[in-house]
């Protein structure tokens, strides 16, 4: 990550100035928290608004400013930087050219400026100080003013070009099955862990989840999603902002079934014991396989195929095992689609869906699936050669 050249941001005098630093920064991750209990008790997920803590914790540190207050002469922002009525914009702008010096993709960027916006929002709506009932925010550090407008948000990605899209055609995706089990499996040097990514592919493929969904597995304890006695298993879907997640279930497929049982009776008692044992897919270390480790694992694998000989595409990406699962489903039984829309975690949308801009993620998602099922020109059904 690039720091903005701390020397071409020259320090301005404000209220902040009377505050030492370590009192600032405490002030700031306090409010952060704040706002972190107050996403969990209007309904956010655990696990989303700990990424969204993550988000803005490296958006403040992706800055640094001038500061002879600070023992090193300098320092990370904190929130009400960025609401400081003279000089808030400027730092919104600088942030901009961070993220575009280090080409951060545009969804990323995206994310980060939403996290920071939304943040901003709620210390303008709530300015009180944490911890204190004499004192509040404006009146230790000056006036807040929202400095973030849409003007600062990268364009939606439902105005930019679309990403290549494939879906895997019966014959091509059967035989790069057949290589992850008669090639990839037979020559990992680490057997346990070339069973977990055959595993783990076979199942987003066969069963049409979605990458958070398949890692959010779990096959151990109480709380163990795979029903064995009528083969189904239980995923948990995105929901709409503060309505927790989607609870569906569906079914195991006999080749779901087949792959599941040896890999959970033979290989994964080989993965490290920890807290996150309960957990399908764990990574070598023991710990829950997040969705980047995943995507570079199947990235590994289809560059591998591609050497064996598969006509694969280079750019295939795991959300293309649910696009192949959704585009044969439909092909097989073209009437079944609505069936086939309740097993990717949509409710059912309305004839012109298909037609309409997509306002927000949930949608944007849902409309593309359709569109999947559909076959439009911008998906590519990869055949054998």
């Amino acid at each position: 990550m690039s720091k903005v050249n701390t020397s071409e941001i020259e320090e301005v005098e404000t209220q902040a100035h009377q505050v030492p630093w370590k009192e600032q920064f405490e002030d700031h991750e306090n409010k952060i928290e704040e706002y972190i209990q107050n996403c969990i008790f209007r309904g956010c997920s655990v696990e989303g608004t700990i990424r969204r803590k993550a988000e803005l914790q490296t958006i403040f540190r992706r800055l640094e400013i001038a500061d002879s207050t600070h023992p090193a002469g300098h320092r990370q922002l904190v929130v009400w930087d960025l609401l400081n009525p003279s000089r808030g914009s400027h730092y919104v702008s600088l942030i901009i050219s961070s993220l575009l010096q280090d080409d951060v993709a545009p969804g990323t960027r995206r994310k980060y400026m939403n996290a920071l916006r939304w943040f901003c929002d709620y210390v303008v709506a709530k300015p009180n100080l944490p911890g204190s009932s004499q004192l509040s925010l404006p009146e230790k550090y000056g006036p807040l003013v929202t400095s973030l407008t849409k003007y600062d948000l990268p364009i939606h990605a439902a105005d930019r070009p679309r990403k290549k899209r494939y879906a895997l055609a019966p014959e091509l995706r059967d035989d790069f099955f057949e290589f992850l089990r008669l090639e990839y499996l037979r020559n990992h040097p680490q057997p346990h862990v070339a069973a977990r990514n055959y595993t783990a592919i076979i199942f987003q493929a066969e069963i049409g989840a979605r990458s958070s969904e398949l890692l959010a597995i779990r096959s151990e304890g109480e709380s163990s999603d795979i029903d064995e006695r009528n083969d189904r298993i239980r995923l948990y879907g995105k929901g709409k902002r503060y309505s927790g997640k989607r609870l569906r279930w569906v079914p195991l497929t006999p080749l779901a079934n087949e792959v599941l049982s040896p890999f959970q009776k033979f290989f994964k008692p080989l993965f490290p014991k920890s807290p996150h044992s309960d957990y399908l897919f764990v990574s070598e270390d023991g710990v829950r396989l997040t969705t980047f480790a995943y995507w570079k694992m199947f990235q590994r694998m289809v560059k591998r195929a591609i050497k064996f000989g598969l006509p694969l595409p280079e750019d295939v990406r795991p959300h293309d095992l649910r696009r192949t699962f959704a585009t044969n489903k439909y092909q097989k039984n073209p009437l079944a689609y609505r069936k086939v829309l309740k097993h990717l975690g949509h409710s059912y949308p309305s004839s012109a869906a298909p037609y309409l801009i997509a306002t927000d993620e949930d949608v944007e998602e849902q409309q593309s699936d359709l569109i999947d099922i559909f076959i439009d020109p911008y998906i590519e059904i990869r055949r054998k050669k």
